[in-house]
């Protein structure tokens, strides 16, 4: 992880860098269940720049939560300060080709940004995905300027291109794929 010592999350979500001047202190994440599908896509519609992104978000949660059997290699797990959820993340496994694991709805409530959500929801899937002996993780992206901040994050945190898609998502924008050896 270029530059960053591995972190130590304990049981109450306190994570510990090198490059942390202070540690800082969260909520562990929880499973999200269908009580927090509204808030979810609040924490998803925060960002208005990604006002796609909403629509997509809450077909996926509304099937996610509607009908667990189909989803179940899929986890979303949220982050709370206080009450009020924060952030979300989650994974899928891509189960009929290759066993690939994929990041997926992984987003802090603009409020909540820069203050270490992000870091600490990466760290938890990290440590989950590894109990599940899980070697490496995929993420897409876009090449939108709006997207540009997810892919430098995932890049400051070890991801690599592994490829891209043209004109993906329309005429000029693409699809990034990246990937972290776990």
């Amino acid at each position: 992880m270029d530059g960053l010592q591995p972190p130590l999350i304990s049981s109450v979500g306190r994570i510990d860098t090198m490059s942390d001047k202070k540690a800082l202190e969260f909520n562990e994440p929880r499973k999200a269940t269908p009580n927090d599908k509204d808030d979810i896509l609040v924490v998803i519609g925060s960002h208005k720049e990604a006002k796609w992104d909403r629509p997509i978000a809450k077909r996926y949660f509304d099937d996610f939560f509607k009908y667990p059997e189909l989803f179940n290699t899929d986890k979303v797990y949220v982050v709370e300060e206080g009450d009020r959820i924060v952030g979300v993340i989650g994974y899928s496994l891509d189960k009929y080709e290759t066993k690939n694991y994929w990041l997926g709805w992984f987003y802090v409530h603009s409020d909540y940004c820069k203050k270490g959500y992000g870091k600490h929801l990466f760290y938890f899937l990290r440590k989950e995905l590894k109990k599940l002996k899980v070697e490496k993780l995929f993420v897409d992206t876009s090449s939108d300027e709006f997207y540009k901040t997810a892919l430098l994050w995932y890049i400051k945190f070890g991801f690599k291109l592994e490829g891209i898609i043209k004109k993906y998502y329309g005429q000029n924008e693409d699809q990034l794929i990246l990937s972290i050896d776990l």
